[in-house]
């Protein structure tokens, strides 16, 4: 596994989150979100966290490889922080929504890292099934987001060869002024934009030679089967979300 963008990827090990159904932890996910940017208590920002930390362990998988997919957020956070306290928000309130945003990244994090890409496009279609009413294909959807979400560290790899093989002709990323650091992005952007595409193309040819269409009826070759232990989680975040919703908007 590269070490250079972690959200998007699948860790392969064997644990209980991993043995989840997909469409479980897609709705898990999006009601865990829900909670996280619904709350307004300090106390249960903690717990959120005590539930996360919970989770890391339980899903079997590296603390660094978290810890690295917080890193590259860092700038972020720290522009978030340095943002609310010009606008004078209270210290409080501005560390809750640091929290928020640690909590949002770490939790997705443990969806990719735990799903492969197969059981996300079903979990998401299964997830999204709904919008076929709308005359919406769900299945396209899917598809779009599971595949825009692993180019994400695609991209990031093919960024990180660019700038290796610059900085081996010559030139300097760390120490030139802001021209000189905005001409050199171009080098980057342009070559990083062709890969992509070609990427892109790669992949379509290698889903239309395996016969790949939306027109009919897709199988899998393994089912995700919803167990006992999906329904009790899935029913502990969705209790979780109307208790969060009952205080913050009755109490």
């Amino acid at each position: 596994m590269s070490n250079n963008f972690i959200l998007g990827r699948y860790y392969p090990t064997k644990s209980f989150i991993h043995s989840m159904n997909s469409t479980a932890k897609i709705i898990c996910v999006f009601c865990f979100s829900f909670i996280t940017l619904l709350t307004s208590s300090f106390i249960l920002g903690m717990v959120l966290i005590g539930f996360n930390i919970c989770l890391i362990k339980m899903s079997n998988i590296p603390l660094n490889l978290y810890l690295k997919s917080l890193g590259k957020m860092r700038f972020f956070i720290l522009f978030l922080f340095i943002i609310n306290s010009i606008f004078r928000v209270n210290f409080i309130l501005n560390i809750l929504m640091i929290i928020k945003v640690v909590l949002l990244i770490n939790y997705s994090t443990i969806l990719t890292l735990t799903t492969s890409p197969s059981e996300l496009t079903y979990g998401l279609e299964i997830f999204l099934s709904p919008l076929n009413n709308l005359k919406i294909p769900a299945n396209k959807l899917s598809l779009s987001i599971t595949l825009a979400l692993r180019f994400v560290p695609t991209i990031f790899d093919e960024a990180t060869k660019i700038m290796k093989s610059q900085a081996a002709r010559g030139v300097d990323y760390y120490h030139s002024n802001l021209k000189g650091k905005i001409e050199v992005l171009k080098t980057i952007i342009i070559p990083m934009f062709n890969l992509s595409l070609k990427k892109a193309d790669l992949l379509g040819d290698a889903m239309e030679v395996r016969l790949f269409s939306f027109d009919r009826r897709r199988s899998n070759y393994r089912m995700n089967r919803w167990k006992y232990t999906d329904s009790m989680i899935v029913s502990g975040h969705l209790m979780l979300m109307v208790l969060v919703i009952l205080k913050e908007v009755f109490l």
